[in-house]
This record gives structure tokens, sequence and C-alpha cells, in this order.
């Protein structure tokens, strides 16, 4: 019995500890998850890949706007499809995928440092993971990034624990698992999530010298588990579209990595300031996290290995982003995970009264951005047309005076007790994040979503809806059908090229002749481009339906004798 009774102990402390994570954190990803429009360009066209797949009843290839999309993988539109189908289609079920996969990540943080470092380890860094800005926000988006990170997270956390498991079934086992995920993240966004492992666990093994124990990583059955996995799918879609192959692995991973003419260029240091937003608020104690770390590694290698291995984990992939030509804020996010183990296990040391100075100077970092964010919020809203002003006012200085509350009293509490500190800080971050995305809908102004509330009612089956010389990538999404485009291509251009899209993909041609045809056609445009066809066709009537800040909704017809409310926010 008295062996018992720790283990007993033990359990209900896991227990304790998960069902914590998961009313805070859950709350946090799930709350309002529903309550604004879809963000463009992403959320609209990854919802819509997904409606179009249980639409079409076609799980091998995506589409998007009927028009084939092989830029990303796989197994994001299975999960968002599988969602569609057991909650309905709706913001909720799309983005209860990410928000179920980021608590996910969050609990996989817990359980990898509560076994490596201690408890209040563990559910420091699961905290300070899921109340990281960039992390939060992913949770909340309709998007690969996330998914990514979680399966790559797996991998490494599965690879480091099973390597200090001794040989047998619970190495195995993990091994498995990594091998497992790594397959997942394959199917996810591509060949990094074989790419990163192999980097990091390759670097990792030649610094510490061990790779005579790779023969004791059973090799072959995980690498015949991943490819089980992974192989299928990228044979059924070749088989099914010859064009695949070249497009998807030439194009979208080696010419995007390497030319800055396809995918989204920014120069090497484009990571830096977004680490820092994206990190925030637990950013301004990564520095003293990192050289704290970094020097116990340097000097004792071999006794940090854990350590080192987070440090390569952070290294290798924030150069090899920095390095692309294509680069996207949340390409970063799978460095997250280790950054809030690393400070976490900082913080720890503060808590047992070390590292004071490096925590009081964290906290002045925290009062000094807290004062910048209140000033940007200022010039935001003084500069920026918004079609809830009030409510985005209010809800943005009510978030960052909360923020700043916490800021000082963290700043306050940290020369005395430094864990009161660290939890008032915790604290004030999940109300400021809140906070922040209840403000998201009074403050977008790039949503389609009023027209297309203003639109769908008076549509009929024979009516035609086209976007003018743009594309809004949330608009099919909304209104649940193809909708045809003027003078835009794009991402669409190599699907196009092995499709006849003429039907659909128009030119200004085609478009006056469907204007002129007896066909009503609605057309959504930008504002300016309203204006400057109203300015260049004055003999044209273009019957206005409504409009927004930014966009308008016309039509050659004049409305129905069931007249609308013409939007004016």
């Amino acid at each position: 019995m008295s062996k018992a009774k720790p283990y007993s102990q033990t359990l209900h402390s896991w227990w304790i500890d998960s069902l914590f994570l998961l009313l805070v954190l859950g709350l946090l990803f799930f709350l309002l998850l529903g309550a604004r429009p879809l963000f463009t360009p992403d959320e609209g066209r990854y919802a819509e890949i997904a409606r179009e797949m249980v639409a079409r009843g076609d799980y091998v290839t995506p589409y998007l706007n009927s028009i084939k999309y092989f830029e990303k993988p796989i197994l994001f539109y299975w999960l968002e499809s599988a969602a569609i189908k057991i909650a309905g289609l709706n913001l909720w079920s799309l983005r209860g995928v990410n928000a179920l996969l980021g608590l996910a990540g969050c609990l996989l943080t817990y359980f990898t440092a509560r076994r490596l470092y201690g408890r209040s380890t563990g559910l420091l860094a699961a905290m300070i993971l899921g109340t990281s800005t960039l992390y939060f926000v992913m949770t909340r988006m309709i998007s690969l990034d996330l998914t990514v990170t979680l399966f790559l997270t797996l991998t490494l956390y599965a690879f480091l624990l099973g390597s200090l498991a001794p040989y047998g079934k619970a190495r195995r086992l993990y091994l498995y698992a990594a091998s497992v995920a790594a397959a997942l993240a394959v199917l996810t966004k591509g060949l990094i999530g074989l790419v990163f492992p192999l980097m990091i666990i390759g670097t990792f093994m030649a610094m510490t010298g061990e790779w005579r124990s790779l023969k004791r990583f059973y090799l072959p059955s995980c690498l015949a588990l991943f490819l089980l996995i992974a192989l299928p799918w990228h044979g059924l879609v070749g088989w099914r579209n010859p064009e695949f192959f070249y497009f998807y692995f030439i194009e979208q991973h080696f010419l995007r990595y390497t030319n800055m003419n396809i995918g989204h260029y920014q120069p090497a240091w484009f990571f830096l300031p977004n680490l820092v937003l994206g990190f925030f608020p637990w950013v301004v104690f990564l520095p003293q996290a990192l050289g704290q770390m970094g020097n116990k590694v340097i000097k004792q290698p071999r006794t940090y290995k854990t350590e080192l291995f987070f440090l390569l984990w952070i290294v290798l992939i924030f150069a090899f982003f920095s390095f692309s030509k294509s680069k996207l804020i949340p390409y970063i996010l799978p460095l997250f995970p280790p950054l809030a183990i690393l400070v976490a296990r900082y913080l720890q040391g503060a808590m047992q009264h070390a590292y004071r100075w490096g925590t009081r100077i964290g906290y002045a970092c925290l009062v000094f951005l807290t004062l910048a964010i209140a000033g940007a919020f200022y010039l935001f809203l003084r500069d920026t047309p918004l079609p809830y002003p009030h409510t985005a006012a209010y809800l943005l200085y009510s978030a960052v005076a909360l923020l700043g509350t916490g800021a000082l009293a963290g700043g306050i509490m940290v020369y005395r007790q430094a864990g009161k500190a660290i939890m008032i800080t915790t604290a004030s971050a999940w109300l400021f994040l809140l906070l922040l995305m209840a403000a998201f809908p009074a403050i977008d102004t790039r949503t389609i979503l009023p027209l297309a509330q203003l639109l769908q009612p008076q549509l009929t089956p024979t009516d035609e809806v086209i976007t003018f010389n743009q594309y809004y990538q949330d608009l099919p999404f909304y209104l649940k059908r193809r909708i045809t485009i003027l003078n835009w291509k794009n991402e669409l251009t190599y699907g196009m090229r092995h499709q006849d899209t003429q039907e659909w993909m128009i030119n200004n041609t085609v478009f006056w002749q469907r204007w002129h045809s007896p066909q009503r056609v609605f057309v959504i445009l930008s504002e300016d481009s309203y204006q400057r066809l109203l300015q260049r066709y004055p003999q044209e009537k273009f019957h206005l339906l409504g409009k927004t800040l930014t966009n308008a909704l016309i039509s050659n017809r004049p409305k129905s004798s069931s007249p609308l409310d013409m939007l004016t926010h």
C-alpha cells in the first residue's frame, strides 16, 4: 500500500491538471468562436475547399470555386469535411477543428514538460503556449498552420521522450507515435512534415555523437508505418491528376522556397518582429530564457541534451523559413511549443527566487510594450474608418487596460512573490486576447458577409454572381455556390490550365455580354472600382443594391418588389 499511494496521488494530479487546462484553455479557444466573419483570404479559401469537398463527395482532389487546388495536401480538408458531417456547415464546426487541435497541443506540451521538468513547469508551459498571441489566433482560424504545428510538435516530443526511454516497449510506442505524426504532418502541409524532424533530429544526434544508437530506434518499422500513412493519397491523387506531381512537389515546394516570384516574398528579417508580436506577452522573458539555456548548453552540452534539442528545434526552423523566399507570419508557429517550455523553465527558476533581475527587466519591458500597444490602438482608431468604431474603441481600450493593469501588478508583485506575478500575467493575457477577438467584427473591413447576406435572399438558380477584377474568397462559402470571376487568376492559374473554366473565369468582353443579357447579374466590387465604372460608363445603369465601407453590390436589374434595406455602416 505504501507504494500504491504515491502512484495514486500522482495519477490524480495528472487528471486534475488536465481538467484545469481543458477548462481554462478550452474557454479561451472556444468562446465566441463563431461570432466573427471569415478572415480573408485564408479562412474563406479553406472553408470553401472543405464545403466543396463535401458537396462533390470527392475526397481525393481538392477544389476551390470548382477549380483544382493542389497547393496543399489533403488532411486538413478531411478534418474540416468531417466537422461539417458531424456538426453541420457553420463557422463553429469549421473553426472547432483547430480549437481542438490547439488544445491538444497545449496538453501535449504539459505532458512533455511535466515528464522532463516537473508538474509546475508543465502547467506553466501549457498556459504560456495557449496565451501567446499567434498560437491563440491560429486556434481560432480555419488554416493549416496550427494543424501542422500540432503534428510536428507531436513528432518531436515523441522522439525526444522515446530517446530518453529505455530500449523496449515504451521507446517503441513513442517512436511509432512520432512516425505516425510525421506522416500526418506531411499530409497536412507537405514535405516539411518530414524535413523538419529529420533536420532537427539529425543535427541533434550529430552534435551529441549518438549515431550508433540509431539501430535501437526501430527504423525499418517506423519507416514502414510512415509510408503506409503518407503515400496512399499522394499516389491516388497523382493517378487521377497527372499534372499533380510537378506542381505540388516542384513548384509548391522547391520553387516556392527558392524563387521570390512564387509565393509571398519577404526580407530575411521578416520573422523577427513577428516573433515579438506573436509570442507576446511572454516574449519579454524570451531573451533571458534563451540566454540562460544557451549558456548551459554551450558549457555542458552532454548534460543539457534536452535543452539542446529544444534550441535546435527553434533555431533550425527559424533559419529555414528566414532563408525561404516565401514567408507568411504563421510559418513560425512550430517554434512556439519549445519556446513555451524554455520560458516556463526560466520562470520556474524565478519562482524559486532565481533570475530576479531578468524577470524584473521582463516586467519593465511588458509595461513599455503595453503602452506602445495602447498608442497603436489610439492611432488605429483615430485614422481608420471602421464598421463599428464605438464598439471597437470600447473593446480595444478595455483589452489594453486589463493588460496594463496586469503588467503593473505583476511588476510590483514579482519583487516578493514571483509565482503570483506570473499568475496575474497569465490571467491578464487571457482576458486581453479574448477581448481582442471580441473586437474583431467591429474592425473587420474586408469581410464580404454583409453583402452576401443582402444578396442571398434575392438569388435564384439562374442568376449569376460576378466578382469584379478580384476574388472574394469568402463569397462562395457564404452563398454556397460557385461564382464567376472577372480578370483574376492568381492561385487558380495552375488549375485553370488543366480545366475548361471559360464559363466562370471571364474577361471584359464576356462580362459586358452577360451584363447586357436578359439574365439577372449581380456584381460585387470594391468601392473604388464602382466609382470608376460610374465615371467611365455614364450611359450604363448600375443598380446599387448595397454598400459597405469598402465594397458595393450592383446589378443589371433593379431591386425586386420586396425591397431590402441598404447597408450603410
